[in-house]
């Protein structure tokens, strides 16, 4: 083997492992350092004692807003923002993602606190329940459960579905959290198990319902530069502000403890996510993992966030949930959809195993009381006789409270799954999965991708325009459109240009499989008026105006869309007469340039030249890294270049 060969690997391995294996180091030496020389500082209370020297354990007052709001504050942030912009990076989605976000998590604010306070608060008494910033608080804990299950469905949905599906999951995930808390006296500080255990499930259970045992494709699911950006927003927010969600509920020490755990464990899942991405990715990131599995290490440390589990733990706790994550991402999505379980957003991976992980560990440290601090931690949500039970007792109440939190979540789901499939409901088909145009007046630069008007825009755009990647060869010195036969939508280009570069006075010898362009072709090359009416009134008109005489101009504005009313302008010039206004689009430049020759052939205003190649759209979920094959059944897009 030659030298430079030997350099030439030696480069393209530094360049693929070096950067993680660094990382895995430095992350171990810092879990040795942090299990041999940190500890947990004390919490000062606020007449300057410590919650050690607290001798009792009750939590302040519900009404205390002081103690509560800045926790509530950063919870309500993170169910606007953080999972808002998160779901963002559908590039044709991102209006309904961050909308419906928006009004599913408002609709369930409202019916939190309504359903809460008849089944905690109700005071029999006085007929009935306080709402403080306590109950606020909690409320954003619901909506964070409903929000989870969103993800699974994102784009799958209408409006009207996302909100009866949020009408029922509430209900049923605070009777399901009130069943744990008062008779099993589960523990669950970040709510790991209650929301994301049970909303990650659900809307498993309820996406496999919806899709009719029908896999989902679409060239639609898939992300940009740009709404991946936007999903970043949402990451770092979230990363910032999990702390507070996991510490929440918490006081005292535990609340110090919970904050510090967080901090730590979200942390070791970042690093850990790099890695295993640079990993699997023979050193390159993937977009994907950084958004969501870097948050795997905030699920994980919930559910025992409040305990004494050393920082180290906290760490080792973190790093698990970073890898795990990551490599679900990587390989178990394209798994569940084999057994038919689309999920949109990757819930399974972010909040359902991280949660699963942190309620397997709730279950370890119950045998641990030292650790656990379990009698202590016992509050008036729990009946009096969790106070008699052994730690081997507790273990088990601790998975039954799991295990009946995923029977409903998953029970839940499927039936509301079902109950939304009704024709009331009007469930989107296949082909109007994640796009905006289905629910929103959209903007003019949103174009839809299988309209023709769309196809040409993208495809005759001036000097150059890349769809997705650079083609790696290009043919030069073409002197006309080039068409990449192709059986798709995409044909009208194709079609198009095969049609205006024929001479005017040469007609079609075969037949052209798309209505539109055969009659746009059979109007352009007579010489004599259409007298039948032909049904698209699109190509009446365009009919009409061009087989006017060339002398003859058109007195009536024919469409209100410029696209048309330039088309109309330009063709019924006159043969040798050249438009007195420059056209802004290369499209029309190009189409006035075939269209406008005389019927002697002779051709005074050469079009423009264009060299033409393919380019995939991958249409996956993404198309970063090593992705760059095309989907099967995908079709290939025209790449045009103006030489």
């Amino acid at each position: 083997m030659a030298l430079e060969d030997i350099r030439e690997m030696a480069t393209q391995w530094t360049r693929q492992y070096m950067f993680p294996i660094g990382l895995v180091v430095f992350q171990c030496g810092f879990i040795i350092l942090y299990a041999f020389h940190a500890d947990y500082g004390l919490a000062v209370e606020a007449n300057g004692t410590t919650a050690y020297d607290v001798l009792s354990n009750v939590p302040p007052p519900r009404s205390n807003v002081e103690f509560y709001y800045s926790m509530f504050q950063d919870v309500h942030v993170m169910m606007f923002i953080g999972f808002g912009f998160l779901m963002t990076f559908l590039r044709r989605y991102s209006f309904s993602s961050v909308s419906f976000n928006f009004l599913v998590a408002a609709f369930v604010l409202e019916w939190a606190i309504l359903i809460r306070g008849y089944v905690f608060d109700w005071d029999n008494v006085k007929n009935t329940f306080p709402v403080d910033v306590t109950s606020l608080l909690h409320a954003d804990f619901v909506c964070a459960a409903i929000l989870i299950s969103f993800g699974a469905v994102l784009g799958k949905t209408n409006p009207a579905q996302l909100v009866v599906l949020a009408l029922i999951e509430v209900v049923l995930q605070i009777w399901n959290e009130y069943i744990g808390t008062t008779y099993f006296c589960t523990f669950d500080a970040g709510e790991s198990i209650f929301v994301h255990i049970f909303g990650a499930y659900f809307g498993l259970a309820a996406s496999y319902a919806l899709q009719r045992k029908r896999t989902v494709e679409s060239e639609k699911e898939s992300s940009s530069y740009a709404s991946d950006i936007f999903s970043m927003i949402g990451t770092l927010f979230l990363f910032c502000f999990w702390p507070s969600f996991n510490a929440g509920t918490a006081f005292g020490d535990g609340r110090l403890r919970a904050i510090t755990n967080t901090y730590i464990s979200i942390s070791a899942s970042v690093i850990l996510t790099f890695v295993v991405s640079a990993l699997v990715g023979k050193g390159k990131e993937e977009i994907i993992h950084i958004q969501n599995a870097t948050l795997a290490g905030g699920v994980a440390v919930g559910a025992i966030a409040d305990k004494d589990i050393g920082l180290f733990g906290a760490m080792i706790i973190g790093s698990v949930a970073g890898t795990i994550s990551t490599l679900g991402y990587k390989y178990l999505l394209e798994l569940l959809k084999r057994i038919n379980i689309h999920d949109t957003c990757g819930v399974h991976n972010l909040h359902g195993m991280p949660g699963v992980l942190s309620a397997i560990a709730s279950i370890i440290l119950t045998s641990i009381p030292s650790r656990s601090l379990y009698q202590e931690n016992l509050t008036d949500k729990c009946l009096g006789g969790g106070l008699n039970r052994t730690v081997g007792m507790q273990a088990a109440y601790q998975i039954a409270g799991v295990v009946l939190t995923l029977g409903m979540g998953i029970i839940g789901g499927l039936g509301t799954g079902l109950f939304l499939r009704l024709p009331i409901f009007a469930t989107p088909d296949n082909d109007s999965y994640f796009d905006d145009s289905l629910n929103w007046h959209v903007p003019k630069d949103f174009v839809a991708e299988d309209s023709a008007l769309g196809t040409l825009m993208k495809n005759l755009m001036p000097n150059q325009m890349k769809l997705d990647e650079t083609p790696e060869e290009q043919p030069q010195n073409a002197n006309t459109i080039e068409v990449i036969q192709e059986t798709s939508p995409r044909n009208l280009v194709g079609l198009m240009g095969k049609t205006m570069n024929q001479r005017p006075n040469q007609t079609q010898d075969e037949p052209l499989p798309n209505n539109l362009i055969g009659l746009m072709s059979k109007t352009i090359n007579q010489n004599q008026t259409q007298e039948e009416p032909l049904p698209n009134n699109l190509i009446g008109l365009m009919g009409k105006t061009i087989n006017q005489n060339s002398n003859q101009s058109q007195e009536e504005p024919l469409l209100p869309s410029n696209l048309i009313g330039l088309m109309g302008k330009t063709m019924n010039q006159k043969s040798n007469q050249s438009p007195e206004e420059p056209l802004p689009s290369n499209l029309i430049g190009l189409m006035r340039g075939t269209m406008n020759q005389n019927l002697n052939n002779i051709n005074e205003e050469p079009a423009p030249e264009y060299s033409v190649d393919t380019v995939h759209n991958p249409g996956a979920r993404r198309s970063y890294g090593q992705n760059h094959l095309p989907k099967r059944g995908s079709s290939p897009s025209i790449y045009i270049e103006r030489l």
